[in-house]
């Protein structure tokens, strides 16, 4: 029963979080975050996938993630204002 529960403490959890482009994203204490993917929007449900080169593969609590102000895929999109940035990240316990 104990392996279980040890088990159930060590997943991983998976979620999604976004953020205006210029901002920052403060990762929270007791946790490593993983960018798994990341998407730039302008609102029109249109996602264009960036690459994940332009972040670190990951980071440790504290640490914040600056999301860029601007960035080439952007100029794919219709309107270049109040773009957002959708990350799919991976969490761990540290």
């Amino acid at each position: 029963m104990l392996f279980w529960v040890l088990i159930g403490y060590s997943q991983d959890t998976s979620f999604v979080k976004s953020a205006y482009g210029g901002s920052s994203i403060t990762v929270p204490a007791g946790v490593t975050w993983q960018v798994d993917r990341v998407f730039v929007n302008n609102g029109t449900g249109y996602n264009i996938q960036i690459r994940n080169a332009n972040f670190k593969s990951s980071y440790s609590s504290g640490e914040k993630i600056f999301v860029p102000l601007y960035i080439a895929e952007m100029e794919l999109l219709d309107k270049k204002e109040e773009v957002f940035y959708i990350f799919y990240i991976t969490q761990r316990k540290e």
